[in-house]
């Protein structure tokens, strides 16, 4: 397994003096990502990045069945996506039925801090999770990359999206909503807040947006009906 943080000398200070001390920092690099003439840069930790790159065209809308990864030189590689109708989709209204139970929102939460190992161990990471058809959890620095790892995880194994739900540890924007929109996903749980713009774009698109979950209380700001209480 390759390493996900290092070992640093820092100076710490307090109100009784400062003192050297190890600390473990998270490792972060640069992937390049070449789609035809564009070229995206990610900034992450170097794991699982074909994932990565998948799980992003996917919640961007983009067939990601169609498409060929290369890896083409250290933490840079080629996309091949052949021009075939309907390869690039529009945001559609999520209409799977799928619901869940107030104890399972409470349990993926649980989960979703068990976890965080890189959290616990840096300070300095995103815990997402892919539930209920199969269960994924993935840690990066970028919110945006470790959404796009779970959800190309999730891919890889065969899970139906259109039947689980997403639970994550970072705030929800419209941007992040909008990955679950593209994917399908009709349930995004966050112990964080939602931006008003988020809450929006959940409530246009037919997404159960909730909250500020912890073990024991959530807020649900759109589509409740999915919620079994």
């Amino acid at each position: 397994m390759e390493k996900r943080s290092s070992e640093i000398e820092i100076f710490m200070v307090s109100r009784d003096g400062g003192e050297k001390k190890k600390d473990e920092v998270v490792r972060e690099e640069e992937v390049v990502v070449r789609v035809g003439k564009e070229v995206h840069k990610f900034h992450c930790i170097p794991t699982d990045l074909e994932e990565l790159i998948l799980g992003n065209l996917k919640s961007r809308g983009i067939d990601a069945s169609f498409s060929s990864v290369t890896k083409i030189a250290d933490n840079e590689f080629e996309v091949d996506l052949p021009l075939v109708e309907g390869l690039v989709n529009n945001p559609q209204k999520c209409d799977s039925n799928r619901k869940l139970t107030c104890e399972e929102v409470f349990t993926s939460v649980e989960k979703l801090n068990q976890h965080g190992f890189l959290f616990k161990k840096t300070g300095c990471a995103h815990v997402i999770g892919i539930c209920g058809s199969g269960e994924i959890f993935v840690e990066d620095t970028s919110r945006h990359c470790a959404i796009d790892k779970a959800i190309g995880l999730a891919i890889r194994d065969g899970i139906d999206l259109s039947n689980s739900f997403l639970v994550a540890s970072c705030r929800q924007t419209a941007s992040t909503i909008k990955k679950a929109i593209f994917c399908g996903i009709p349930i995004v749980i966050s112990i964080a807040a939602p931006t008003d713009l988020a809450v929006k774009e959940a409530n246009r698109y037919g997404i159960t947006l909730i909250g500020f979950a912890d073990s024991k209380r959530f807020n649900v700001y759109s589509h409740s009906w999915r919620l079994k209480i």
